[in-house]
């Protein structure tokens, strides 16, 4: 046995943070300061329902809880938007979930308090609290991956709005009115011009016309199914049709950003998710449109990424869990 872990649980003080996505659920045990102790993650399996998801967070917390100790909270980022002070999660674009009460089923499976938080806003915490941007005040979190999220933390408190649905970064309206139509309803929003899912739809819609001869050869032809990876692995090696959808994509991710910077004028954005794995690029799309904000340039606003990984989601959520009080949710 490890001997902090068994400190921490002689005194208590265990945590289980989760963070809910829409391709992965991750989950980890960790301590107040921090220190991960386990980390599981599972598939989410969005295309098989509600119920089957949900179980799956089950499973994934019991594998995560230490025996012999006390857990003292639990802490899950979702994706929004959400009732986080009623712990429900209201409706998601990439998952299917319509009204669901998580925070108060996992209370009544596991008996501890659970909190429910936005995904964006617990990373943007995480990062504030653990990561190599730890104190930069303000600071804004931007996550690009299957779709697009954002947290920010403002005067040393997570800035959450009314109802904890605070910088739906991929529902700002890029291109008013125009542009393809977001799951959301709207159009031209962030997140149905350059998520992952986004770039994804768009390679396939290439692939196809490849096929078809009507439309520019591609490699991504070749492919059953292009994901966004393969259109950052292809563009890297030459391949013009992906270039044009990785650009344009990434130029829409940099507007996204400078509109975060402009509206925070923050000491630091750190950049994940992802697609931020995938390589320099995003980094790089959001250093140069910081850069052409005169705004944001003059603020001397730094990019940084994010040395949490996929964890940053999970420690926020389960930070926030510890300040939890009394067994209330928020």
């Amino acid at each position: 046995m490890n001997s902090s872990l068994a400190e921490e649980r002689k005194s208590g003080g265990l945590l289980i943070g989760l963070d809910i996505g829409g391709t992965k659920l991750h989950g980890l045990l960790v301590d107040r300061a921090g220190r991960v102790f386990e980390s599981e993650t599972l598939p989410t399996g969005a295309e098989e329902g509600s119920d089957a998801i949900t179980g799956r967070i089950y499973r994934l917390t019991e594998r995560l809880l230490p025996r012999g100790s006390r857990v003292d909270a639990i802490g899950i980022g979702v994706p929004g938007p959400l009732d986080a002070h009623a712990g429900v999660i209201l409706k998601t674009e990439n998952l299917p979930f319509r009204n669901l009460p998580l925070a108060a089923m996992m209370r009544e499976r596991f008996g501890m308090p659970v909190i429910l938080e936005n995904d964006g806003s617990a990373a943007a915490w995480g990062e504030y609290s653990f990561g190599p941007a730890k104190g930069a005040d303000p600071l804004v979190y931007l996550t690009v991956s299957t779709g697009i999220g954002a947290g920010a933390v403002a005067g040393g408190k997570l800035y959450r709005g009314k109802n904890g649905n605070a910088l739906e970064a991929g529902h700002i309206p890029l291109l008013a009115g125009k542009g393809p139509v977001c799951a959301c309803g709207g159009r031209g929003c962030a997140e149905a011009l350059a998520s992952g899912k986004a770039i994804a739809e768009k390679a396939a819609e290439a692939a196809q016309a490849a096929r078809e001869r009507r439309g520019a050869p591609t490699r991504l032809s070749t492919l059953a199914v292009p994901q966004a990876a393969d259109v950052f692995s292809l563009a890297s090696g030459g391949d013009e049709v992906a270039e044009r959808i990785l650009s344009e994509a990434l130029s829409f991710i940099g507007y996204c950003a400078a509109t975060l910077a402009v509206l925070f004028d923050p000491q630091a954005i750190v950049v994940g998710g992802g697609l931020a794995r995938s390589g320099p690029r995003v980094g790089e799309a959001v250093r140069s449109a910081i850069a052409a904000t005169p705004t944001c340039a003059a603020g001397g606003c730094t990019v940084i990424s994010p040395g949490l990984g996929d964890n940053a989601g999970a420690l926020g959520a389960a930070s926030l869990a510890a300040k939890t009080e009394h067994g209330s949710i928020r």
